[in-house]
């Protein structure tokens, strides 16, 4: 049983001690002068704001992108610990910009096209309309504020939970700690977690530490739910402008200054003025515009960060005969980078106690490339964004492998030509234009598309110039794919389920569907939206449905996203722009026979061949065409949107459907303005892809047929939902490889159609179980009930 010491009590101290207490059969001291509940300045933790502002450089940034999941958990599941959401505002002023943010106080926080952006949740640039005068630019992304009055005396709580002894104890030499394991033999190794006072302790003496001083006032006034962060004040280079509203009762913190090499502990009255002058021009709601004097204040700090020329040492080093693996000078970002920093020192210790090599067949060289790759497949090392474009390029060579390789596969390519040369022709009349495998039963888009491809390939002769083009078309989706799941942090490991389908290649380059036409438009609909296009995602998913009433499957969650993030009047406007694109694309074939059109391009009460069918095989051919079963289908999926609607979608309204829908009914917005600006908030990229993708799972579980290209719709689906889910990648890669077996088996069997509704119920199960947390209000209540006032 290895036994450790770990000297210090701050939050890398604790949280190194966590995670080592965590491993089985470590026996963990906690050696400190100073713990939890004490205020002293040489004692940095307590002081700190604290909160998650990613402040390394991108070659540096594995802490705190190891530490942020752990961080965003804890607020949403452990209240106890003092940890709850808020929005962080990152402001750029226009002087520091052109100065190249020389003056700003941390390295990474203010860069212009931030690492961060890919880690944070709900982040976005802020459009120029909202920025404040003198601001160059800004962003916004969720973030956490951490009441340190709590959350130090609960890492305490969990220490002791598992077997942690703590002990107090002034040390002159850090391999005095060697004789403190409460064992009562000596430590086989010591943790360093000394902080600012490494550069006092004997055996490390490191020169390097030095305080950047940090003055803050605690007030009783509340911040309404945002954290604001400028890149400096006109006051002095060495004073910086941030507002934090603590969780549980715990305060709004005002600040502050980084004074490097500052090492007075009493507060600046005159630096105190000028935070509270900032704070209030910055957050006027404190005060109700009130000034200073409306401040109530319930103390002014001092806390000294542990600044460290070169940044963070994490190593270990042998002190008079004692590992000693050191983890200190954090600087300001103690907090957001304690778990990845802690999960570092674990490493260090296994190292030193020789666990790697007995608890293990493979040499640590080995465990390091697993916690490698690991890390690159997560997302959380700076390589991890080149694993999409690698997968992109491996794609584009592999679409053209098959188009050499793979005999092209007839099915409606002919009979698409032979509708489009009748249009040519000047025929306007829907119900008098077919094909060999049918009537035109598309709404007109299809028919401008396979114009523009009819005369491109030589009236469809030249169908390698057909396959080509769709290769262009798979890969211009595929790229905007990959971008929507990039948007919504998606880990790099589940991308390489975007290409390996099989089925979707086929699709695309061995049919020519105009399916692939409706996948794409409904792409570009869900990365606008993402990017708050509101007008130009509508306009694309008008397009898509224009193109193939399939789209109506994900109408209902369009609608939802539409109305939560950009109002209902917005919305309102939206809906009649889309019912003008579908009028006015329609207007040839409206004008000479309106019925006609509207009953073959949108006829929902179509019959389907049974023998077609991928999904509904299983209950043989008198119950696939009965009525019956019919309405059984439409009457399931109303009831599994209502399910979705009032359980999930709606819930960043903080209001019932019924709520919503009066005044909806009556014309009028169900939010005030500045309900709708915060609720606007919580429509983020995950929230919009989640609700759209789940509303297409919910629509083909329930469709009365799928044929085979239906696939185009669900293939890149499925991948991101199975994420979402929160099941195993391994469980997640065994759903996609059953669901893909499914679609490829020609003609479908019971096994094989049973398969495919299996999945897609268990999927739709799933994301509704384990998503929540998309669909969960980013903002606080009592910051609703705040703004109220």
């Amino acid at each position: 049983m290895p036994a450790i010491v770990v000297l210090g009590a701050g939050v890398s101290g604790l949280t190194s001690a966590l995670l080592l207490a965590k491993q089985k059969g470590n026996a963990v001291t906690v050696v400190a002068k100073h713990m939890p509940g004490d205020y002293d300045i040489e004692y940095t933790s307590p002081w700190a704001g604290a909160n998650v502002l990613p402040m390394s450089l991108d070659k540096d940034s594995r802490w705190e992108r190891r530490t942020w999941p752990e961080l965003r958990r804890l607020a949403a599941e452990v209240p106890e610990a003092g940890l709850h959401v808020q929005t962080a505002r990152v402001l750029r002023r226009e002087e520091d910009v052109a100065s190249g943010l020389k003056a700003a106080f941390v390295d990474g926080l203010f860069q212009l096209s931030p690492w961060y952006r890919e880690v944070m949740d709900n982040f976005r640039e802020i459009p120029a309309a909202e920025l404040p005068r003198g601001i160059h630019s800004g962003v916004e992304f969720m973030s956490v504020c951490i009441n340190t009055a709590i959350y130090l005396p609960w890492l305490v709580g969990q220490c002791a939970r598992h077997g942690v002894v703590f002990r107090r104890a002034i040390l002159k030499h850090v391999s005095e700690a060697a004789a403190m394991s409460h064992t009562g033999r000596q430590a086989d190794v010591i943790v360093n977690a000394s902080g600012l006072l490494a550069c006092r302790l004997g055996g490390v003496m490191d020169r390097k530490v030095q305080p950047a001083r940090g003055q803050i006032v605690v007030v009783r006034n509340e911040a309404a739910g945002i954290m604001p962060t400028t890149s400096g004040c006109s006051d002095g280079e060495d004073e910086i402008v941030y507002v934090m509203q603590r969780a549980l009762g715990g305060g709004t913190v005002l600040g502050g200054t980084y004074m490097k090499g500052n090492w007075d502990a009493n507060p600046d009255p005159n630096i105190a003025v000028r935070i509270m002058k900032r704070a209030v021009e910055t957050h006027p709601e404190l005060t109700g515009g009130k000034g200073i004097e409306a401040l109530s204040i319930i103390r002014h700090g001092v806390g000294l960060r542990p600044l460290r020329e070169g940044g963070v040492r994490i190593e270990k080093e042998l002190i008079d005969g004692t590992w000693v693996v050191h983890n200190y000078g954090h600087a300001g970002w103690g907090y957001q980078g304690s778990y990845g920093c802690a999960e570092r020192v674990v490493e260090l210790v296994d190292e030193v106690v020789g666990r790697t090599k007995r608890e293990s067949k493979f040499p640590s060289i080995h465990l390091r490339a697993i916690h490698f790759a690991l890390d690159v497949l997560n997302g959380r090392h700076v390589l991890s964004k080149l694993i999409p474009p690698i997968l992109f390029l491996a794609d584009a060579l592999l679409c053209a492998l098959i188009i050499w390789k793979v005999p092209y596969t007839e099915i409606d390519w002919i009979a698409y030509m032979q509708q489009i040369s009748q249009f040519l022709s000047g025929e306007r009349d829907y119900t008098k234009i077919s094909g060999s495998t049918g009537p035109l039963v598309y709404p007109a888009a299809h028919v401008y598309i396979y114009t523009g491809l009819y005369n491109l390939t030589n009236e469809g002769k030249d169908i390698l110039l057909a396959q080509k083009l769709f290769a262009v078309l798979y890969m211009v989706t595929q790229a905007v794919v990959m971008a929507c799941y990039w948007q919504a942090k998606v880990p790099p490991y589940v991308f390489p389920l975007l290409i390996l389908s099989k089925r979707l290649h086929s699709i695309f380059v061995l049919r020519c569907f105009n399916d692939c036409f409706a996948t794409l438009f409904l792409w570009l609909a869900i990365f606008s939206l993402q990017r708050r296009a509101w007008r130009t995602g509508a306009v694309m998913y008008t397009l898509g449905l224009g193109v193939k009433m399939s789209l109506l499957l994900v109408l209902p969650a369009v609608g939802v996203v539409l109305l939560l993030g950009a109002g209902f009047a917005t919305a309102l406007q939206l809906a009649a722009m889309m019912g003008l694109v579908q009028v006015l694309i329609g207007v040839p074939f409206l004008a000479y026979n309106p019925w006609g059109y509207l009953g073959r391009a949108f006829e929902l009460s179509r019959q389907f061949f049974f023998k077609w069918t991928v999904n509904w095989r299983f209950v043989g051919e008198n119950v696939f065409l009965s009525r019956g079963f019919s309405l059984a289908l439409l009457g399931l999926h109303v009831a599994g949107l209502t399910i979705f609607i009032t359980t999930r979608w709606l819930k960043p309204a903080r209001k019932s459907a019924l709520q919503l829908a009066i005044p909806i009914l009556c014309g009028k917005s169900p939010f005030t303005e500045q309900e709708q600006r915060a609720l606007s908030r919580d429509i983020t990229p995950r929230f919009i892809m989640t609700t759209i993708l789940s509303s297409n799972i919910v629509g083909l579980l329930f469709a009365r047929s799928l044929h085979y290209q239906f696939y185009s719709y669900l293939a890149w689906t499925s991948p991101y939902l199975l994420w979402r889910s929160g099941i195993h990648p391994i469980l997640q890669y065994l759903l996609w490889a059953i669901q893909e077996w499914a679609w490829n088996v020609y003609p479908s069997t019971f096994l094989s159609s049973g398969v495919v509704i299996g999945v897609l119920a268990s999927t739709a199960a799933l994301v509704w179980w384990g998503a929540r947390e998309d669909w969960e209000p980013k903002r606080a209540l009592q910051k609703d009930e705040a703004a109220k006032r």
